[in-house]
């Protein structure tokens, strides 16, 4: 994956349904909210990180439930709705 900008990716899992919770520990928690209930599906970002190497957003990649690394880049550069991304989840048995 390639490397990205820790605003730009707060921005994109904040528009596609990601919830920020509190600070836990060195890290942001994001986690996937839907109508209003929690999931398994999360990811931190670290408060004094600018950018996140090519190996952080492989572990990102993981940690948002994806299979294939095309699909994590179209979810993070947004050709990926969230809507896609949710039936994704549900296909895939992650939701």
């Amino acid at each position: 994956m390639k490397i990205r900008k820790a605003r730009d990716i707060k921005s994109v899992l904040l528009r596609k349904g990601f919830a920020s919770e509190p600070s836990k520990g060195h890290h942001n928690f994001y986690c996937l909210k839907i109508d209003g209930k929690e999931h398994a599906v999360y990811t931190y970002l670290g408060h004094g990180l600018k950018e996140y190497s090519a190996a952080l957003m492989a572990q990102m990649k993981k940690q948002l439930k994806f299979r294939e690394t095309e699909k994590a880049e179209d979810f993070f550069d947004c050709p990926l709705s969230s809507e896609e991304y949710i039936r994704m989840l549900k296909a895939n048995g992650d939701l």
